[in-house]
C-alpha cells in the first residue's frame, strides 16, 4: 500500500488527542473537520476535497488492517435522526482509547458530584453519600488501572483522576456556599 499525505494525516490525527473532538476513536466527520480547521499543520498542501475521499482513506486503512471501526447509534448528526455510525481508531490502540475514555467519563461524573449551579440556580442536584462513594470506587479503581509505576503514558490522566477524587470528596455545599468562594 501506497503512503500518500492523506493517509499519513488520517493516521495522525487517529493516533492523538484533539481539543475540539476529543480523544479516539472518531467519526469520518470528526476526521474532515479535524482536516478543514487543522490541514497546514500536518502538511497536507490544501482542504480536503470531500468526505467522500476521507471515507475511502479510511476504508483502505482498513483493508491494510491499521485501522478498526465499531458501529454506534448516535443523534448528533445534522439530521437529528438516530443513525449508525463508524468511529476509526487506530487498530494497536483500542484498549488505550477505551481507558481514556473511561478516565474522561468518570471525571465529568465527578465534576457534577456537588451539583452544577448556574445563573444563581441549582441546575443539577448533588448526589447523596452512596453515589459519591460509588464515584470515589470507580475513581480509584482507574488510578490503580492508570498509575505511572503500572503503566506508561498514562501520568496526566492520574493526575486528573486525583484532583477529581480529591474535589468529589471535598465538602462542598452548593447551596449556602457563595459562587465566588468555589473558584
Amino acid at each position: 500500500m501506497k503512503n500518500t499525505v492523506n493517509r499519513q494525516v488520517i493516521l495522525k490525527y487517529l493516533s492523538e488527542p484533539n481539543a475540539d473532538c476529543g480523544a479516539p476513536p472518531y467519526s469520518a466527520s470528526d476526521l474532515h473537520y479535524m482536516l478543514e480547521h487543522g490541514y497546514d499543520w500536518h502538511g497536507v498542501d490544501k482542504k480536503p476535497v470531500s468526505i467522500s475521499q476521507i471515507n475511502r482513506t479510511l476504508r483502505d486503512l482498513h483493508a491494510a488492517g491499521l485501522i478498526v471501526f465499531e458501529l454506534k447509534i448516535t443523534d448528533t448528526t445534522q439530521n437529528k435522526l438516530p443513525q449508525r455510525v463508524k468511529y476509526w481508531q487506530l487498530a494497536d490502540e483500542v484498549e488505550r482509547n477505551k481507558l481514556l475514555s473511561e478516565v474522561n467519563d468518570a471525571c465529568w461524573l465527578a465534576r457534577r458530584a456537588h451539583g452544577v449551579l448556574l445563573f444563581g440556580g441549582l441546575v443539577e442536584k448533588p448526589m447523596d453519600e452512596g453515589q459519591k462513594e460509588q464515584v470515589i470506587k470507580n475513581l480509584k479503581a482507574l488510578m490503580q488501572r492508570t498509575h505511572p509505576d503500572k503503566v506508561e503514558g498514562f501520568t496526566e490522566q492520574f493526575k486528573q483522576l486525583q484532583e477529581s477524587l480529591a474535589y468529589v470528596r471535598s465538602n462542598i455545599d452548593l447551596l449556602s456556599a457563595p459562587a465566588k468562594q468555589l473558584q
